[in-house]
């Protein structure tokens, strides 16, 4: 065979491989739980593997409203995500199956009630009412694909008969996940949060924050930095004291 010949054939062999490496789709982050005719970023559900914002008002210190999300940053929102990297089994199914009877007692314990809304794969939907005000709230918690985090929001359910002040359904509902997250025996997940100084001596209601998560798109178009809440910078680059940023100028 002269060389001309073998060169043919091993092009022949090669070409096919380099076409499938090329034409393989990549996976596409997961909706699960979201009503097809809602199209914002307030909608129920995962969509493209994040939940939704919770509302923010400037007229409230930090723009809490009765929410608190693992995916917005935001002072009296924010909730570190949790990591179960230390229980006995690494298996979404088996811990979902531990995390709804544990919601169901905390929520005895608490003198709630709680119910089922949704519950699809790697995501749960529930709705809790408290037992003293009547406020209700509704509660998503979402195993994501290939680590051991939980990503969760809790909101309450604004205009209801019987819910508070905002602020104090916001702090409540802070206080329900931490309870939930103690009884799994989950860790928090460490979150470097991209805050940014209005004052030079130190934070402020005046700070601004990063968007959340859902504002940012779906993780797949997401830099590394953005989906832990920052973004990446390079740590040889001088530091803009106000800011505790990269000087842009450089």
């Amino acid at each position: 065979m002269s060389r001309r010949d073998c060169l043919a054939t091993i092009t022949a062999c090669v070409t096919p491989l380099l076409l499938l490496v090329v034409v393989a789709p990549v996976g596409a982050s997961e909706t699960v739980g979201k009503d097809p005719n809602c199209n914002d970023n307030t909608c129920l559900g995962v969509w493209d593997g994040l939940l939704a914002d919770c509302p923010h008002s400037k007229a409230l210190p930090g723009g809490a409203k009765g929410c608190t999300s693992s995916q917005d940053d935001t002072p009296g929102i924010f909730s570190e995500p949790w990591d179960y990297s230390e229980s006995s089994s690494m298996d979404w199914n088996d811990q979902m199956k531990v995390l709804l009877p544990t919601i169901q007692l905390v929520a005895s314990r608490r003198g709630d009630s709680v119910r089922v809304l949704l519950q699809n794969g790697r995501y749960l939907r529930v709705l809790f009412i408290d037992g003293k005000s009547g406020q209700e709230s509704v509660g998503e918690f979402y195993f994501t694909p290939n680590d051991s985090t939980v990503q969760f929001r809790v909101g309450s359910i604004v205009g209801r008969a019987g819910s508070p002040g905002l602020l104090s359904s916001s702090q409540k509902n802070i206080e329900r996940c931490e309870e939930i997250r103690k009884q799994m025996r989950y860790l928090k997940l460490p979150v470097l949060r991209n805050r940014r100084r209005s004052m030079f001596f130190g934070e402020s209601d005046l700070d601004t924050f990063g968007p959340g998560s859902a504002a940012l798109g779906p993780p797949a178009e997401m830099t590394s930095g953005e989906l832990e809440g920052r973004q990446d910078v390079d740590p040889r680059r001088r530091l803009d004291l106000l800011q505790n940023f990269p000087i842009q100028s450089e």
